[in-house]
């Protein structure tokens, strides 16, 4: 069965479709690189902008759409030494099976 979604997010309109449980969004090499670096580990926006050299407001304008999309999830996590202070942190979400 295939499922055709429209997703508006901050960089605009895109359609998504699902296919045998994969979910495939308008090709973009930012988000490949993301989702690359979260396939390793959890990761902060700060983090993935470093890792792939791009700018935060970049990254989060694509978590936007990728958790809108569910392929990501956010969830905070206590930084250490600083006083109970948290950060945005994301992961891929897992695969249901």
């Amino acid at each position: 069965m295939v499922k055709v979604t429209e997703i508006k997010s901050r960089m605009g309109v895109f359609c998504v479709v699902e296919v045998s449980g994969y979910k495939l969004v308008t090709p973009c090499d930012t988000r490949v690189r993301i989702i690359r670096s979260l396939s390793e580990k959890e990761m902060t926006a700060d983090d993935i902008a470093k890792e792939i050299g791009a700018s935060y407001s970049t990254i989060m304008d694509h978590m936007d759409l990728l958790e809108k999309v569910g392929i990501v999830e956010t969830f905070l996590r206590k930084v250490e030494g600083e006083n109970g202070r948290r950060k945005i942190c994301f992961k891929l979400v897992q695969g249901q099976d």
